[in-house]
């Protein structure tokens, strides 16, 4: 059945070139009074083909549905990716999923979108086949800063801890889900209890260091100073994300949580002593809420 405005693409991020897709989906369902579908890979295309390993992804599946929802998409639709779909031609990608299966009648994608068994089609090539099936297809210049937005860059950033940089690229800031697990506890008896998160195994981690963010405990959002790394002071062996909630009471074990990244404070290092971490997470701590406080 036709009558769908699909926004296509792999949408890893949902970054401001995304969102653009997005508008530009929207904008031509009102125009033609039909549904906006998000279409999106699942799992990533390099986690099949081998190009060099999957990448850390920057939206897991559960978080790409949320974004996708909410920057205007009525329904997500998840293409399963698989060598089989690999090796579909352009046509046969176009004719069996596009129209075939999600039923598009318009199709709106990111100006370098490739598709088709060895990325063989381009934008021209979606553009003809949709025409040739009485649809139509349309390209979004994606540009920001002079350069194009991508995820592969904001990846890069974001492993770099640049997280303010990334989130500029983003929209919003970079965010980890996962469940609060059992830790130490050695950040209670400190005086800086933190909620050790056990993110997706998929999702890329920033790198080691000290950021100053939110965590989104249900509804409610809370200031937070988070560590990522392997607390060097204590000689742990595995990096974790350690997050200390400002101005938070309760137990949060167990609970699934939203662990956002405004800006990196510092370098993850080896203090001599728990009375030098004290007083070095105590600067942490304030530098962390004068960061969030300012940025509103």
């Amino acid at each position: 059945m036709r009558g769908v405005v699909v926004a296509l693409g792999n949408f890893d991020g949902v970054h401001l070139g995304h969102q653009a897709v997005l508008r530009r989906a929207v904008e031509e369902g009102r125009k033609r009074g039909a549904r906006v579908v998000a279409a999106t890979f699942d799992p990533h295309p390099r986690a099949v083909l081998g190009a060099g390993g999957p990448p850390g992804l920057l939206t897991p599946l559960g978080l790409r549905r949320e974004a996708l929802a909410r920057y205007g998409a009525e329904e997500v639709w998840v293409i399963a990716f698989d060598l089989d779909l690999s090796r579909k031609s352009p046509r046969e990608f176009v004719r069996d999923v596009l129209v075939g299966q999600i039923g598009a009648e318009a199709v709106v994608v990111g100006e370098n979108f490739r598709f088709g068994h060895r990325a063989a089609g381009d934008v021209r090539d979606l553009a003809a086949l949709m025409e040739q099936m009485g649809g139509a297809a349309y390209a979004v210049p994606v540009r920001g800063s002079g350069e194009g937005i991508s995820s592969t860059r904001i990846r890069t950033l974001i492993a770099e801890g640049a997280v303010a940089d990334a989130a500029g690229l983003l929209g919003r800031p970079y965010v980890l889900r996962g469940e609060v697990v059992e830790g130490d506890r050695r950040g209670r008896s400190i005086g800086f209890p933190t909620a050790n998160v056990l993110p997706d195994p998929v999702a890329l981690v920033p790198a080691r260091g000290v950021y100053a963010g939110m965590v989104r405990v249900g509804g409610e959002a809370y200031a937070a100073c988070t560590n990522v790394g392997l607390a060097p002071t204590f000689d742990r062996a595995e990096s974790r994300v350690e997050a200390h909630l400002l101005d938070f009471e309760g137990d949060l074990y167990g609970r699934v949580v939203d662990v956002g990244f405004a800006r990196r404070i510092r370098d993850e290092r080896r203090f001599s002593g728990v009375d030098e971490l004290k007083e070095q997470i105590r600067r942490d701590v304030e530098e962390a809420r004068r960061i969030i406080k300012e940025s509103g």
